[in-house]
This record gives C-alpha cells, structure tokens and sequence, in this order.
C-alpha cells in the first residue's frame, strides 16, 4: 500500500484549489454547497459513474481520466440544451494508488473546470480495496420549458448527429491492440476521440435557444441502442441511411480496411454525439453543425438501415450495456 496523506488533506491541497473560483462551493470548507438558478432558467441534474477497467483503462493517464469522467456528464447536459453550473465528485480510490496519481487527476479535472467554466462545488472522498471509481454530479440551467426531451420526436422527423461516429469504439480498439493497419495518425486520433470525448456544449444551447422543438440525447452507448431509447419515450420508430452516417477519415479508412468494423460504428459506445430529432425546418437552423442521417417514423419502436445496396434491413440492438461489459 502506497502512503499518503488522509481525506482532508489530499482535498484541501489537491481539489480545493479548483473549488476558489465559484463562491457556491464555499472553499470546500462546508459540507454543501449553495447554488442558485440564474433568473428565468430551471435546474438540469446528471449523475454518471464511472468504473476503472469499466468505462476507463486503469493504465490510463489519470489527468485523461478525470477529464473523461467531466467530459460524459457535460455531454449529458448538453444533450438537454443545458449550459454547465458546476459539478459534484465522488471519487474512490484504490488504497494503492499514490498521491502523485490523485494529484495528477486532480490537475487534468482543474484543466477542464477552467476549459469548460464548470467550478468544481464538492464531494466526497474514499479509499477503496476495489477498483477506483467516480461518481460525478453536474449541475446545469436552461431556460424554462427550453429543455429537450426525449419525448418530443415525431413521426416525419429528420434524425442529425453531430460530430462523427464509431471513433470512440474503433480508439477503445486501436488501445487494445485490437485495430492493426492503421497509420500512426489515424490511430492517434481514433485513441483521443476515445480517451477524451468533447461534450457538444454549443450545439446544445443553440437548440435550446431556437424556440424550436427538438428532442435529443448524447449517443454515450452506440446509434443502435440509444437511438431506441428516444423511439420508446416518443411512440416512433426511426429508419438510417448507412450512406449518410458521417465518419471521420480514420474510421474510414478502417472500415474500408475492414467492413465489419461498421459493427462497432453502429452499436459501439463513447461517442458522446448528440442525437437531435426536429422537423426539417428546425433542423436547418443548425446548419452545418449536423448531419441528417435518417428519418423518425411512425412504427414504434422499429428501427431499421438502408444499406449500401439501398435494401432496408432492422438494425440489431447492439449498443453498449454496463452490465455486460
């Protein structure tokens, strides 16, 4: 077991520094903090866990781990048309980590509550004989009644994404030495897309600020299976076109290497994309910062692809599940 300094003491020298910039987190000398909505907006709250060997490598760099388990919870407040108000953590660590590790957790957490404007409010500290773990609530507003919902798609709807997908499943690969062919760039930028995804903060709030309406959810566990999740909460079904998913040009090259790597582009996890459905006009006020990718239809809860071959096949329910994994 590696020494090191009791709970209040790794918290005063390693998070209380990223706490001085919000006085809502009272220095992290309480054992709450006081938050106050800004007028005219409502209260978004998310909580994600995140599991060493789990949902991030242990061997990972801990700096790219703190920023990960910010990054996951952000995704989710943007996937609501939330900005971010601050953040919770709960972290246990294992009782042989050193402090040099926590300390360069902490450093990359501070990087991203300053990249992200997001302070650091509390939390709670443990020491574990198990797998290190964190828990991380985030805090965000919306402007009332703004908030996208699930809910809300409807039959005749167009289906966008930001970003690109697979990038996330194919970089978990390219880190497992399980993805070989690649050349040093394109496996460079598939790992980051894994290590550290980028929540869609602005894209989020611009929906939310366009009066229009707009349902939606962050594809944290693959297009085949989140996509679901909107249909059963909306009564819909939705139809893809595999010709329209964008990649980016690493994917692409891997998947032209590989055709069976499209597997994990559709139902691989960590992407953090969002998934918007809207009417056509409300999506066209997003310009390009989508990309339309089917269409939402009127049979609940059946989703299918039109392939390359233009022939429409369902589209198996192949997401990523945290109990399986």
């Amino acid at each position: 077991m590696v020494a090191r300094s009791g709970e209040f003491d790794l918290i005063a020298r390693h998070f209380a520094p990223i706490a001085q910039k919000s006085k809502a987190a009272l220095s992290l000398l309480d054992d709450a903090a006081l938050l106050s909505p800004p007028d005219g907006h409502e209260i978004v709250v998310t909580v994600d866990a995140l599991v060493a060997d789990v949902h991030f490598r242990s061997q990972d760099d801990p700096a790219d781990i703190a920023r990960k388990v910010m990054r996951v919870n952000l995704s989710d407040l943007a996937a609501m048309g939330a900005y971010p108000l601050g953040v919770l953590l709960t972290a246990g660590y294992n009782r042989d980590l050193s402090e040099g590790w926590i300390a360069s957790f902490a450093n990359g957490l501070g990087q991203d509550c300053a990249t992200y404007d997001t302070p650091l409010l509390g939390g709670d500290t443990v020491g574990t004989p198990g797998p290190t773990f964190f828990s991380l609530t985030a805090f965000g507003a919306v402007p009332i009644g703004r908030a996208m919902r699930r809910d809300a798609a409807k039959s005749g709807d167009l289906i966008a994404v930001t970003g690109t997908l697979g990038d996330g499943a194919l970089g978990l690969k390219v880190l497992q030495g399980n993805l070989m062919g690649l050349d040093a760039a394109d496996s460079a930028y598939l790992s980051s897309r894994y290590l550290l995804p980028q929540p869609r903060l602005t894209i989020g709030r611009k929906c939310a600020d366009a009066y229009g309406r707009y349902a939606a959810m962050d594809i944290s566990d693959g297009l085949a299976g989140d996509c679901r999740k909107i249909c059963l909460a909306s009564g819909v079904g939705m139809v893809f076109d595999k010709d329209l998913i964008p990649l980016s040009k690493a994917a692409m090259n891997a998947v032209n290497t590989d055709p069976a790597l499209w597997a994990s582009v559709l139902g691989g996890g960590d992407d953090y994309e969002l998934l918007i459905c809207a009417d056509q006009a409300d999506i066209k006020t997003l310009g390009n910062d989508v990309t339309v990718i089917g269409k939402v239809t009127d049979q609940p809860g059946q989703v299918d692809l039109i392939g390359a071959d233009k022939k429409i096949v369902e589209l198996a329910n192949d997401g990523f599940d945290h109990f399986k994994a």
